[in-house]
């Protein structure tokens, strides 16, 4: 009997902290962090690139290393919340094995450049908390990339892409276990924009003794976004995640004929082009993600 009376005011104060606690986190209004992320990434631009400049061993796995960084208001008395994010990957060298064949046969395999790729890409908008626990997410998303690369008069190229547009979704928070929760997200972006392609190089062939393409047509992507991760509070304000994202984009340019001057380079692309009646490319990103944050 003595123990369960000292029990009694053990429970009830751990109670009474565990709901000061809880509220506390609800108070706080302000949410910054700052992710680090090792991704594996299967660009739109190296496809283009491999199109016209091949035989490049497709590499469907590409290892890079980025930063996002993030922040969250919560309105006061508001179910109301919002977000932006911001990510980035800095220039850096791009290389693929360059195939050497004997007839059908690949005879060597050499890892060779093929330019400076850059990828970035922000997050704007609003959640409303319309259930404990679960956010619906509204808001518009910015994407931009490039693959580039030259030598003075021998040749030049710069693929890329720039689209905005809506993008909604629903995130998901559990409660708070010792100190860990888990968090998740789901959402779907519609954008719209221009692909850029644009390259020339010289062949003496040629009409005009080089080749020079640019056209940057109309192009839409639809894309799906999915995030989750595992988190851990130090104390009321600094907290820890770890976790997996994966980001798909189908692109869809209107029109990738090509017109640059020269018959036969145009006719033998075109027809290339028509009869595999290609207009859906994809572009794919996948992540590990260590974020260190602090809510105030």
């Amino acid at each position: 009997m003595k123990k369960i009376l000292y029990l009694i005011p053990l429970i009830l104060g751990y109670s009474i902290f565990a709901q000061s606690q809880a509220e506390n986190y609800q108070k706080k209004h302000w949410y910054f962090s700052i992710n680090k992320a090792w991704s594996t990434s299967t660009p739109y631009e190296v496809d283009q690139f491999t199109d016209i400049f091949g035989p490049f061993k497709k590499e469907y796995k590409r290892n890079i290393n980025s930063f996002e960084i993030i922040a969250r208001k919560k309105f006061s008395d508001s179910k109301f919340e919002f977000y932006s994010e911001f990510y980035e990957l800095v220039k850096r060298d791009y290389s693929m094995n360059y195939l050497t064949f004997n007839r059908r046969d690949i005879i060597n395999e050499e890892s060779t450049p093929i330019g400076n790729y850059y990828r970035s890409q922000s997050r704007i908008g609003f959640a409303y908390a319309f259930a404990p626990n679960v956010n619906f997410i509204f808001g518009s998303r910015y994407f931009k990339s490039e693959l580039t690369d030259g030598n003075a008069n021998a040749f030049q190229i710069r693929f890329g892409q720039r689209y905005v547009g809506p993008e909604i979704g629903i995130e998901l928070k559990s409660d708070t276990f010792y100190n860990f929760y888990l968090e998740s997200r789901i959402s779907y972006f519609l954008l719209y924009g221009r692909s850029i392609h644009n390259y020339s190089f010289a062949d003496r062939s040629a009409d005009q003794g080089y080749i020079s393409v640019n056209i940057d047509p109309i192009t839409r992507v639809e894309g799906n976004d999915y995030l989750l991760k595992i988190g851990y509070y130090f104390n009321q304000n600094f907290f820890m995640t770890i976790g997996y994202k994966s980001t798909y984009q189908r692109v869809r340019p209107d029109d990738l004929r090509v017109y640059s001057g020269d018959s036969r380079f145009d006719l033998n692309q075109n027809t290339e082009y028509g009869l595999r009646n290609i207009n859906t490319y994809s572009d794919r990103m996948n992540s590990i993600i260590l974020e260190l944050g602090v809510v105030i």
